[in-house]
């Protein structure tokens, strides 16, 4: 039975938001979810799963589903470097082809000594003399030949491996970048084949979800959302589209992966027309993609601010990171919850604890490995390792109330576009917290401080003025976190900022939360087919 063929009855509007993470840790999304479910919504945000099998769970009256990703496109381009220069041209296409080659050719040496062998058993039971002569003269030939096809089989062989390491560090060549900056899905989805993936997993459920309202966050999810609603109206049904746009993407730098942000601001150039509301972070992203894009309409913006429920005490309610660390009040204790990457410049902070005796640093994470295992590594050249603490994330409920009992929250942001443009979510939550603050002097942040009079401005990647900054801070902390009253608090919630967000559900979809006409069927969660990894460990 078709959509059209069954019966029809009533459900709430239906909004799906996806996301291309893991959704733990990602406060901002959680928020939206809940959000838009207690206002009567059916919420379903789509992330991915770790397990590299389908989940479902619930976030209050949110059904979270994380989908499995088959990372088909992803591995065929990490078995399929591109060629690059001269050797490029000879190089094997890819790894399992250079494998099989060279076994072949392992082989074919081999095998010289099987027939070698033979013919001399030929000879010895008396083999006609001329039969004899062919068969030495061949055997010498087919051993020439056999080596000379060992030495282009080699060359081969080196000149893919040396392209694989190659793309190993660099997995973009030049060529593809410039083809990327044109901005075809061609060009793009070849570089970054992770579009692939999340179209083949997210695409799939948003199909079969069935959503009024498909909310994109970030630029990779906005082509998963336009494509989806598009299928959806082709069908007769009418689906719109929400862009949520966390990061500046024309002033992204990822230095370990070169190509993410030109194909992300090349699909958010090619996509955002056809959504149909836009919503921003901060301030400074909506007016950029007015600028870049040319909307005539600004963007919604929806700061991801600490709900009002966290809010806490000065100091905190429970003991929280003090408490954790087993420090006493007299410890300076510097915390920063979320991303570590080396633009986010906290090598700083480390380098500054031996300047600081009595400081310690605590980075509440989701992973050991990368660049805090970097950090851990610094800290302990510099013999300070026994005061850089890592911790795990806690929940976005319990985030304000654990960091609470910290001296000073750091933000320890590099200069590029992107960050000189942002106030980061743990900005927020500082706030929240009553913490006092030290950041560099991005433009965003260090406005803001100077403003608020919150905490101090150090110059970026200066780490005796990061010192400095801090030693003033702690020396008169209460000064600092006498600006934190009820009433600025409040002006700083997430509560004041949902109803922007609400709002344009209901103008693009011209729903409110109540009861729609939908056709029976089964409970779309069920209905998902999940897409199995050939080799799940790829998809954590």
């Amino acid at each position: 039975m078709t959509t059209s063929d069954q019966p029809r009855s009533v459900r709430r509007p239906r909004v799906v938001m996806l996301v291309g993470n893991f959704i733990d840790g990602d406060s901002r999304v959680q928020k939206e979810a809940r959000s838009a479910a207690e206002a009567g919504w059916d919420t379903y945000l789509v992330g991915r799963s770790r397990s590299g099998k389908r989940e479902e769970s619930k976030l209050g009256e949110v059904t979270v589903v994380r989908v499995a990703e088959s990372m088909a496109a992803t591995r065929y381009r990490s078995a399929h470097p591109h060629r690059r220069g001269v050797k490029g041209l000879i190089a094997y296409s890819s790894q399992d082809v250079s494998r099989v080659e060279h076994q072949r050719q392992r082989l074919r040496q081999m095998d010289q000594a099987a027939e070698r062998e033979l013919l001399a058993r030929r000879l010895s039971a008396g083999a006609d003399p001329l039969a004899a002569l062919f068969g030495k003269a061949g055997l010498t030939a087919g051993g020439i030949l056999v080596r000379a096809r060992g030495y282009w089989v080699a060359a081969r062989k080196r000149a893919f491996d040396a392209n694989y390491q190659l793309a190993q560090q660099a997995p973009s060549s030049a060529f593809e970048r410039l083809r990327a900056k044109r901005g075809g899905d061609r060009s793009s989805w070849d570089v970054q084949p992770r579009l692939v993936d999340f179209e083949d997993s997210f695409g799939r459920a948003a199909d079969q979800l069935e959503p009024d309202v498909i909310h994109a966050n970030d630029a990779e999810m906005l082509g998963v959302a336009v494509r989806a609603a598009a299928r959806a109206r082709a069908k007769g049904r009418k689906v719109a589209v929400v862009y949520d746009s966390h990061e500046y993407t024309a002033g992204d730098v990822r230095p370990e992966d070169v190509t993410w942000a030109p194909v992300m601001f090349a699909q958010e150039r090619k996509y955002i027309a056809a959504a149909d509301g836009v919503v921003a972070a901060v301030d400074n992203f909506a007016d950029k993609l007015v600028e870049h894009h040319g909307l005539t309409v600004r963007p919604t913006v929806v700061r991801n601010m600490p709900e009002a429920s966290t809010f806490t005490v000065a100091g905190g309610k429970e003991p929280g990171v003090r408490g954790r660390l087993g420090l006493g009040p007299d410890a300076t204790i510097l915390v920063y919850p979320g991303a570590v990457t080396p633009i986010r410049g906290l090598d700083t902070a480390v380098r500054a604890l031996s300047k600081l005796p009595d400081t310690h640093l605590v980075l509440m994470v989701a992973s050991r490995g990368g660049h805090v295992a970097e950090l851990v590594a610094l800290a302990a050249e510099l013999n300070v390792a026994d005061r850089l603490h890592v911790l795990d994330y806690v929940s976005v409920e319990e985030l304000t109330d654990f960091i609470a009992s910290a001296t000073i929250g750091i933000d320890t942001l590099r200069r590029i576009p992107t960050q000189e443009l942002t106030i980061t979510t743990k900005y927020w939550s500082y706030i929240g917290a009553r913490l006092p603050v030290v950041v560099s002097d991005v433009k965003a942040a260090g406005e803001l401080t100077r403003r608020l009079g919150n905490g101090e401005v150090f110059e970026v990647d200066d780490v005796d003025d990061l010192a400095r900054a801090v030693r003033v801070v702690a020396a008169d902390r209460e000064r600092y976190a006498a600006v934190y009253t009820d009433e600025m608090l409040a002006e700083h919630s997430w509560e004041g900022q949902v109803p922007a967000l609400l709002a344009i559900y209901s103008a693009v979809s011209g729903l409110t939360p109540g009861a729609v006409e939908t056709p029976d069927s089964v409970d779309p969660v069920d209905s998902v087919e999940p897409v199995e990894p050939e080799q799940p460990e790829q998809s954590a």
